[in-house]
């Protein structure tokens, strides 16, 4: 099945950066006007300096959908004023197959921290590249206050074999990370990126603070923040957990050349590994796994 979109040239580097950010693999493609040209699962997306973007394969409608969602974040625009200090949050890793688990809240205690955010450049970390993210990243550092936290995979097994529900996972780190630093900050307003029905009811009991979630928040410049903080650490925490157990490197993503790399690692290292640098939860893993024993 194939779809074409118009692109600008813009919005082509953002898909990009956001297939890359998802472990899509480019391709080496010379034919005439090609701008670039990526295999994501079962799809392969072909963007021209035209502005035409060809989406093909099996998996064509949700590269194409993701293209909508690149060219629908528009830039912040201020709308309701919002009381300061600001906290926003958001997840990395949630999504990829390796690695940890990242939740980051960032602070913008004024106006002009908020401006600083924006300068610098934060926003969605999956419509940026690696290096960008990690750039801004350390720059965010200098900026507001923020708090990271990483449940690397041994405990993220751990964590998730007692609650069974990754949403429910979120809402004990959220719950913890957001109202520390929002006491900390004294915060007013704190937004939180929406991953799902179980966000709306973090705390129980009344804060002394406005409580947003909204899907897409990383439209926020906090939440921005929060984003690529959070996107930093995961890909530092990816290559801990492959440098701590004697991998040269693991791929992101859950694609299904992620899929078969995690095989061929289980059979050249035994299941165990799995434990140390996989999210077992996930839906191949488990499969692969029950299928050998």
């Amino acid at each position: 099945m194939n779809n074409v979109k118009i692109m600008s040239g813009e919005e082509q580097e953002r898909l990009r950066g956001v297939l890359r950010a998802q472990g899509a693999a480019e391709l080496l493609n010379d034919g005439p006007g090609v701008r670039f040209a990526m295999r994501s699962q079962e799809g392969v997306v072909t963007a021209y300096y035209g502005g035409k973007v060809l989406f093909q394969g099996k998996d064509s409608v949700r590269l194409l959908s993701l293209a909508d969602e690149v060219v629908g974040r528009a830039p912040f625009v201020p709308g309701e004023p919002l009381t300061f200090p600001v906290v926003g949050g958001d997840e990395s890793g949630k999504g990829d197959l390796f690695g940890p688990l990242v939740v980051a809240a960032f602070a913008a205690r004024d106006g002009a921290e908020r401006s600083k955010v924006i300068h610098l450049g934060a926003r969605d970390c999956k419509l940026m590249t690696d290096d960008e993210v990690r750039s801004v990243g350390a720059e965010l550092r200098g900026v507001g206050a923020s708090s990271v936290r990483v449940v690397m995979p041994d405990e993220y097994n751990e964590r998730y074999a007692r609650v069974h529900n990754v949403n429910v996972l979120l809402n004990q780190l959220y719950g913890e990370l957001l109202l520390g630093i929002a006491t900390r900050v004294g915060a007013q307003t704190v937004i939180l990126d929406k991953y799902g029905s179980r966000a709306l009811g973090l705390w129980s009991a009344p804060q002394g603070f406005r409580f947003i979630v909204e899907p897409h928040a990383e439209r926020y410049p906090e939440v921005a923040a929060a984003s690529v903080l959070a996107r930093a650490a995961f890909l530092e925490g990816l290559q801990r957990t492959a440098r701590e157990n004697g991998l040269p490197s693991l791929p992101k993503g859950a694609s299904t050349e992620t899929q078969a790399f995690m095989r061929r690692l289980a059979a050249e290292r035994g299941r165990e590994l799995l434990q140390s640098v996989a999210k077992v939860n996930f839906a191949p893993v488990k499969e692969y796994l029950e299928g050998l024993f």
